[in-house]
């Protein structure tokens, strides 16, 4: 019996190809990867106030905010917010009733007005009013030309609290919003805002508000993540991105892979990567495709856990077939939380330069090898297997190929054969070569 794969090899070549980043599966993933000018509520975000209309609804915009070190860099766009416009929510992917819920995002205010109005904030499962954890922005009291962030949890009755630090207009920022569940009364739950202007602290630091309570009553879940365009006398003018929501501060940040390169040497592809630093990371699963969308396990690599330190990894992918591949690594966390890495290229294996039969693997063997032969024009091909007097036992391949590397399966299940030596000849237009196997019962 025998079954077989067709190979092709470019021998000497060496390619290099460059990633790009597909995120981590959470409750909210949000990169704004859609073509500008849409608006979000075509991308799973849903417009929920006022309830007809298309007033001012939050558009796609052009480019996407950056901020080092923060999830993917150079992936999407970006939406943007006005004033007195139509609001819209994106559903969590499982809704939270206990532990802490965290949503990071990138925001840059560009216009502040006096008295300031919330922007975003949480919902419950089932409410459009019921906001809770909002998060403001208003022109700083002692500098007009600057900007305070507020929170509250749940209405303005229960008090807003302001950034002490002033921020600027125009600057990207990185934004925590964290909401904690509490078992004490029905107003005990916690809402905590956290401001960066550089950096991500790989462990939860001391909030820059909060954690506060205010009087509001607990929210019942937490099943929304909303954006919302105030009046236009007190709403700001800002642009948001790369909103990730999870239920730990480690389980939202990501590992920061600065490389993954991939290069080819004949029929073998090493693929290389480095992390800058790493939080709760289990490892790396290798994937590979030939067909885009269709993905296969091929390998694991270990990770190193928590690190502050440059991590460099590498995996080699060998005896490929003719064809183009794809690949990826998905990043596991200890968690489960997962995220994906992937080339941006193809890889292509091409044709050999010359004739060549290989050695069968393994070898011995019993009851299967591997046969593995390439040749480099479009010829009748010939593969045949003879007992140690010569004598004809099987054919392997007899037809026409195209060029190519070709492996063929040989089992001894269909042929009656005993222990000993064999040779396996190949021949294709004038060339011809012979090989020694080993069959071991």
């Amino acid at each position: 019996m025998t079954t077989k794969t067709i190979f092709t090899a470019m021998y000497a070549a060496l390619f290099l190809m460059l990633m790009t980043v597909t995120l981590k599966a959470q409750l909210i993933e949000e990169s704004f990867d859609y073509p500008e000018g849409d608006s979000i509520g075509a991308h799973g975000w849903v417009h929920f106030s006022p309830n007809s209309g298309t007033l001012n609804r939050i558009m796609v915009t052009s480019p996407g905010l950056e901020y080092a070190g923060f999830q993917s860099q150079g992936i999407g766009n970006s939406a943007t917010l006005t004033n007195s416009g139509q609001d819209s929510y994106k559903p969590l992917t499982s809704v939270q009733t206990i532990g802490s819920v965290y949503t990071f995002f990138l925001v840059r205010i560009d216009t502040v007005r006096n008295s300031g109005d919330y922007f975003c904030s949480y919902l419950t499962s089932s409410s459009t009013t019921n906001f809770q954890g909002r998060v403001y922005a208003k022109k700083s009291s002692s500098n007009g030309a600057n900007l305070a962030f507020g929170l509250s949890k749940t209405t303005t009755s229960g008090g807003i609290e302001w950034t002490d630090t002033v921020y600027t207009t125009g600057v990207t920022y990185l934004i925590v919003l964290k909401y904690t569940f509490n078992e004490g009364s029905n107003t005990d739950d916690e809402v905590s805002l956290f401001v960066f202007t550089s950096g991500v602290p790989s462990i939860e630091p001391t909030p820059t508000i909060g954690p506060i309570t205010g009087t509001g009553t607990d929210a019942t879940d937490i099943g929304r993540f909303a954006l919302r365009q105030g009046s236009s006398s007190s709403a700001a003018n800002l642009t948001i991105d790369e909103i990730f929501t999870g239920t730990g501060w480690s389980g939202v940040l990501p590992v920061e892979m600065t490389l993954f390169n991939a290069y080819v040497n004949g029929r073998d592809v090493s693929l290389y990567w480095r992390s800058e630093k790493e939080i709760n990371n289990a490892g790396f699963e290798v994937q590979r495709a030939t067909k885009e969308g269709q993905w296969n396990k091929i390998g694991y690599v270990q990770g190193n856990g928590n690190s502050s330190s440059v991590n460099d990894y590498s995996y080699t992918d060998r005896n490929l077939s003719t064809g183009t591949y794809y690949y990826r690594i998905k990043q596991l966390d200890i968690n489960g939380n997962f995220e994906y890495f992937n080339l941006r290229n193809e890889i292509t294996i091409g044709i050999p330069l010359k004739y060549e039969l290989s050695q069968n693997y393994p070898n011995p063997f019993n009851p299967t090898t591997n046969l593995e032969f390439g040749i480099p024009e479009l010829g009748l091909v010939s593969l045949k297997i003879y007992n140690s007097s010569g004598k004809e036992v099987a054919t392997i391949v007899n037809e026409v190929l195209a060029p190519g590397v070709y492996n063929y399966q040989f089992s001894t299940v269909n042929y009656q054969l005993t222990s000993g030596v064999y040779f396996y000849t190949l021949e294709s237009g004038n060339f011809i070569e012979t090989k020694r196997m080993v069959l071991l019962k």
